[in-house]
Parts: structure tokens; sequence; C-alpha cells
């Protein structure tokens, strides 16, 4: 009878030692197996887990939030600004106006991951109907850290300017969708301009022509806005670029 229990309870313990068995073994198989994702994920080479791999016409890029996600590609491209103030009639109808239309003090590009890719520096410009007397520097491509009430280039009324972006080194950058073109005028917030001063803007798709004057690819728009000035400063317009093609 004692050699029934004993062999009753070794069948039981023998029971519960494979059933724990069986338990640690399902676990170790639940974990290969989710390393194994891991490891099927990173080696995939897909952006976003780990690699850098994108469907045809996309790009790996590092957004705002510090994730990496597939956007659009980019190329090369320039910035064309031009004044609209008052339509671009910007004289004022009681007197004339010392610094008439726009006066550009930078220009610079915001990447999509918040990031400044670079500033403009002057490639063309074409001289409104009325300038000031004295336009006064270009953006040469480097921050702006002068006075924009007194360092600044005039438009004029209906003036024009292309600028390239570019980097510390002075290396062109190139352009891209959800990149954003931010103005730094001479303006009403800082410098006591009567007349809001205004401009629109267009990206360009062939820089070799624009450095020329020839404006035919710059049909890219690009709605400018009054830009946040606890962000970027006052005196500020911006806006997203969109729908641009490299060519």
């Amino acid at each position: 009878m004692h050699s029934f229990k004993l062999t009753t309870c070794l069948i039981a313990v023998l029971a519960l030692a494979a059933c724990g068995a069986s338990e640690d073994s399902a676990t170790r198989g639940v974990e290969h197996q989710a390393e194994r994702v891991s490891e099927s994920e990173s080696a995939s080479g897909e952006c976003g887990k780990g690699g850098t791999k994108c469907p045809d016409g996309l790009e790996c890029l590092t957004w705002r939030n510090g994730e990496q996600a597939c956007g659009p590609m980019a190329g090369p491209g320039t910035v064309l600004i031009r004044d609209t103030t008052l339509g671009g009639g910007c004289l004022s109808p009681n007197a004339a106006d010392p610094v008439p239309g726009a006066s550009i003090a930078s220009v610079q590009v915001i990447g999509v991951d918040g990031n400044v890719r670079g500033y403009g520096r002057m490639l063309w410009d074409q001289a409104g109907y009325e300038v000031a007397a004295e336009r006064g520097t270009p953006p040469d491509g480097t921050e702006f850290t002068g006075d924009a009430c007194t360092d600044y280039y005039n438009l004029g009324c209906d003036g024009q300017a292309v600028f390239e972006i570019v980097n510390a080194a002075g290396e062109a950058q190139e352009l891209r969708e959800g990149q954003a073109v931010i103005v730094h005028m001479r303006g009403q917030e800082t410098c006591g301009e009567e007349v809001a001063n205004e401009v629109e803007a267009a990206v360009c798709n062939d820089p070799a022509a624009t450095a020329q004057g020839n404006l035919q690819s710059c049909s890219i728009k690009v709605r400018m806005v009054e830009a946040r000035s606890d962000m970027y400063g006052p005196d500020r317009t911006g806006g997203t670029i969109q729908h641009f093609s490299p060519r």
C-alpha cells in the first residue's frame, strides 16, 4: 500500500516538473520568437525599424518628434522672394516712403526635423520701380545678427530676388516638401514702419536658370503668413514648401 502511494506521489511530482519544464520551454520560445521578430525588423533595413529603406520616390527622414519615417525626396532648389506690399504698389499716397517696398534682413529654411538647414545667399535680383536711395547689402548666406532696421536689402516696389540656401560651410542645400521658408524683414514691430511690408515666395527647381534671372521654374508657390515671434522673432513671415518636385 505504501509502495503504491509512493509511486503515485512520484508520478505527480514528475508530472509537475514536466509541466514546469514545458512552461519554461514555451516562455523561452516566445522570447526567442520576439527576438527573431526584432532582428527581422532590423535586418529588413526599413526606415524607422533600424534601417533607412523606403519605397521608390521617398527618403528616410528624422522628423520634429525625433522619430524616423519615410518622406519626400530633396533636390536642388532656390527661393524666390517678391515684394507685394500694398499689392506691389507700395508707396504711400500721402508721402514718398524713403524705404519703399519690402526690405530683407535674412531668409532661412527650417528642415522637417525643426533645425535650420541654412540661410539665403542672393543669386539674382530685379529692383522694384521705386527703391531706397541706399538699398543696403544683400543677404550673404550667414546667420543674421545685425539690426533689421538699418542692416537690410531693399527690394523696392514690386522688386524680387532669388536666394540659394547655404549651410555654415557655404554649401548649397537641397530643398524638400515640408520645410519652412522664414523671411526676416525691416518691419512695423521693431522699426515702426507705417506700412506693413509683405512678400510672396516660391521655390524654383532649376537653380542655374534662376541665377541668370530665368524664373520659369519658380512655379511652386509658398503661402506666406505672419510667423510666430516666440519661435522665430519679430517681423518674420513664413510658409511651408508643398508639392516640390526635384528635377
